[in-house]
C-alpha cells in the first residue's frame, strides 16, 4: 500500500486536535504526502499560526479525491466521512465518546500512523443494508435502519416475515435492524447481541417491545426481510445511521438486502481487541 494523498476530516476543534495533527506530520519526515484539510479544521490551525500550515490545502470532504481519508473524532464522524466518500478507505483517531468503530487512540497516533504509512495496516470491507419500499431503494445504512414514530411513545405494530414467512411481531415504539458492524450501536443499547463484523449477518432488535417474550433475531444476509408497519399514528419515522430522515406515511412494507455498496476501513487491530477496550477494559492481557 502506497498513499501519496490524505484527507483529514474533524469537527473536534481543540488543542488536542493539533497535537494530533502534529503527530500525523511528524512521522512524514520527507513530506512525500499531501494533506487535504476540511475548511474548519484548516481554518483552526490557520487562526493559530500553525508551524505547518503551508503542508496542507484546504478541500471540502465532498472534493476530497485521495487514497483515505482520516477521520478524527467517533463513530458519528466515522459514518458521515463513509456516507459523503463511499469509495475511500477510513483509518479514524478515536475522540468520541465510546469510539467502537475507530481504530486508533490519541495517545497512540503517531506510532500507529508509522504503521500505516509503512504498509503494516490491513482494508476491512464490509456490505451496507439496503432498504427498499415498493421497489425503491431509500437508502443504504453501513449501521442500522431504526424505525419509530414521529410522536415519541406511540406504539407501533410491527409484522416480521422471513423469506415470506410472518414469523414474529408486536407493538413496539420502534425496531432495529443492523448490520453486523452496526450491532454494537443502538442495536446493543436496545438488548442486541454483538455479532462477529466477518459476518454479513444482519440483526432485528425490538424498542420497548409489549411483548416481553420476544427477543433479537439475528439473521442470515441471504435471508429475505420484510417488516411491515402499521399504526394509528402518522407518520412513521425511518432513520439511516443516525444521519438521514425519511417520514413514511403508514401502512408500508419494508425490504431490506445486502447492498452492493461497501464500506471500507484501514485496520491494524483485529475486532475482538478493539471489542475488548471499549467493553471490558479492565481485562489485561
Amino acid at each position: 500500500m502506497k498513499v501519496s494523498k490524505i484527507g483529514i476530516f474533524s469537527h473536534i476543534l481543540f488543542q488536542e486536535t493539533i497535537e494530533i495533527i502534529d503527530d500525523l506530520i511528524s512521522v512524514d519526515g520527507n513530506s512525500s504526502i499531501s494533506f487535504f484539510l476540511n475548511p474548519e479544521l484548516y481554518d483552526f490551525l490557520e487562526k493559530f499560526n500553525h508551524k505547518s500550515i503551508s503542508r496542507f490545502e484546504k478541500e471540502t470532504l465532498e472534493g476530497m479525491d485521495t487514497d483515505c481519508i482520516i477521520s478524527i473524532g467517533g463513530d458519528g464522524t466515522i459514518l458521515r466521512v463513509a456516507r459523503t466518500k463511499p469509495n475511500i478507505p477510513i483509518l479514524s483517531i478515536n475522540k468520541g465518546r465510546k469510539g467502537v468503530m475507530t481504530e486508533i487512540e490519541p495517545k497512540n497516533v503517531k506510532k500507529n500512523f508509522e504503521r500505516f504509512i509503512n504498509g503494516q495496516y490491513k482494508l476491512e470491507e464490509h456490505h451496507r443494508l439496503e432498504a427498499i419500499i415498493e421497489g425503491k431503494t431509500i437508502g443504504s445504512a453501513i449501521n442500522e435502519v431504526v424505525i419509530t414514530s414521529v410522536d415519541l411513545l406511540k406504539a407501533i405494530d410491527f409484522r416480521v416475515l422471513i423469506d415470506n414467512v410472518l414469523t414474529t411481531g408486536s407493538l413496539a415504539d420502534g425496531i432495529i435492524i443492523s448490520t453486523a458492524i452496526g450491532s454494537t450501536g443502538h442495536s446493543l443499547s436496545s438488548g442486541g447481541s454483538i455479532i462477529d463484523p466477518i459476518l454479513d449477518n444482519f440483526e432485528i432488535s425490538w424498542i420497548n417491545s409489549t411483548n416481553l417474550a420476544i427477543r433479537p433475531l439475528i439473521l442470515s444476509s441471504s435471508r429475505k426481510i420484510k417488516i411491515r408497519c402499521a399504526t394509528r399514528i402518522n407518520p412513521l419515522k425511518i432513520v439511516i445511521d443516525g444521519q438521514i430522515s425519511i417520514e413514511y406515511e403508514p401502512p408500508f412494507e419494508i425490504s431490506f438486502q445486502l447492498s452492493k455498496e461497501k464500506v471500507k476501513f484501514y485496520r491494524y487491530r483485529p475486532f475482538m481487541s478493539r471489542l475488548r477496550q471499549h467493553f471490558t477494559p479492565e481485562i489485561q492481557e
